[in-house]
């Protein structure tokens, strides 16, 4: 009989565990990105440092440590980590250590035979130690160590989702900032035309060559580009208080730069669509989610068969405290317990059903995921491609506006045009700046957008899952 918990051992150790063992589902995929053009780099971990601006590097090194969305990731993975240390360490005995001093006062008017022989008060001491191990028979523990494991996972991914995030809103913001700095001085150079033209024009007015209409044209035209300017203004200021908030510095004040705002970095190879089940870290967290929830069928199937545990103690026990160690008071035990449940009322069937509900609410959440990370790839890739034409474009008219702008200046020196021809090349090449800082940022976040939609890069070299 002694041999019989060594027996269910074995048959522990040999056992299997109950539930479907997980295997990935079959997901739409297509062979190449129809939008995806030939050439591009890889993205590097460190992607935002490819826009060549030291300033903008240290601010997103900045957020990267003291982002508060950041700090809760990082909080939720300790958690799930200390679940899976708890999980893990189920399988191992339990070892307590127990130490009891007794003095115990028996009734007189109670049934006791023995009190007439050793007296009514009694004194014991009690020295040892005692374990409880439950037998993993049926794979219950196996399976929520493997459910706990794929949380932790979920929960690292997660915090690579919120780290991406976070990353591309400060470049996002940033490039805003930036393109904001170029169309605020070109605007100012907007008004200036424009408070020029209404001058012009009311000294014309005066001497009677202005009919009263283009007086008040002009006044419109100035307020309007009034209003754009303080329209450039808060932008600014909303992108500024942005990167406050992202890099934990409410007080945030970022200098004004003359230039062009921020370079377009050379351009992204998006790889092959299968890659995004491996490299995205929300396409891999749901996929971990899922495995977490095949897990739980088998935990819950588990819980509805025998427990089988093995209990034992060791230890000294004495009437008087000088004799606990005497050669004659040592004490021990070894037990084997079965726990059946035999009448729940259907309550574990229905748990095990709630776990295969369970189970198909994270493979829709993983197939959705999937077919969402598929969308916004190519929903980047048709971006990059137009705001790229569009830069293109918008470059060569920046440039034939300022072409014009020469000629009417020098035509201007010669005496061979009016004021308002100069005034008129003065402001299509403020404008066509404007418009050159505008669809420059659009390209920027275009270019942000397809680096997030593919996933970024492992940190440190991390390999995808």
């Amino acid at each position: 009989m002694s041999r019989l918990p060594f027996i269910f051992l074995s048959g522990c150790l040999g056992g299997c565990a109950l539930g479907p063992d997980y295997v990935r589902p079959a997901t739409p995929t297509a062979a190449a990105y129809p939008e995806s053009a030939p050439g591009g780099e890889a993205v590097r971990a460190d992607w935002w440092k490819s826009f060549g601006d030291p300033e903008l590097d240290a601010l997103v090194t900045r957020a990267l440590a003291a982002n508060a969305d950041l700090a809760l990731a990082a909080a939720r993975i300790e958690e799930a980590s200390a679940v899976l240390g708890e999980t893990e360490g189920a399988a191992w005995p339990q070892v307590d250590a127990v130490a009891t001093s007794q003095n115990i006062k028996l009734s007189e008017g109670g049934f006791n035979p023995n009190l007439a022989v050793s007296g009514r008060t009694r004194v014991n001491q009690r020295l040892g130690l005692s374990t409880a191990f439950e037998l993993d028979f049926w794979g219950r523990l196996r399976r929520a160590k493997e459910g706990a494991r794929a949380s932790l996972l979920a929960a690292q991914e997660a915090r690579l989702v919120v780290r991406l995030g976070v990353g591309s809103a400060v470049v996002r913001a940033y490039a805003l900032l930036r393109a904001a700095d170029v169309q605020v001085a070109a605007a100012e150079e907007i008004v200036g035309v424009r408070e020029e033209e209404l001058s012009l024009l009311a000294k014309r007015a005066r001497l009677g060559a202005a009919a009263p209409g283009e007086l008040v044209a002009a006044e419109v035209a100035r307020g309007e580009a009034v209003a754009r300017r303080s329209d450039l203004r808060r932008a600014r200021a909303r992108a500024e208080h942005l990167l406050g908030q992202l890099t934990a510095q409410p007080g945030l004040l970022v200098a004004p730069r003359t230039g062009e705002g921020l370079s377009i970095p050379a351009a992204v190879a998006a790889g092959l669509p299968a890659d995004l089940l491996r490299r995205r870290p929300d396409v891999v967290a749901a996929e971990q989610a899922l495995v977490a929830a095949n897990a739980r069928i088998g935990f819950v199937k588990a819980s509805r068969f025998p427990t089988f545990s093995l209990t034992g103690s060791l230890g000294r026990e004495s009437r008087d405290l000088e004799a606990l160690f005497g050669a004659r008071n040592s004490s021990s035990a070894l037990g084997l317990g079965i726990n059946m449940p035999l009448l729940d009322f259907g309550r574990g069937a229905s748990r095990v059903e709630g776990a295969v509900a369970q189970r198909q609410q994270a493979v829709a959440a993983y197939e959705q995921a999937v077919l969402n990370a598929f969308r916004e790839v190519r929903d980047a890739l048709v971006d990059v491609r137009e705001t790229t034409e569009a830069a293109q474009a918008a470059e060569r008219v920046s440039t034939a506006s300022q072409e014009a702008l020469r000629i009417a200046r020098s035509r201007q020196g010669a005496g061979q045009s009016s004021p308002d021809e100069l005034l008129t090349a003065r402001r299509i090449f403020a404008e066509s700046r404007v418009m050159v800082a505008r669809v420059r940022a659009d390209r920027l976040a275009a270019q942000v957008d397809l680096i997030r939609a593919l996933g970024g890069a492992r940190p440190d070299g991390e390999p995808a899952r």
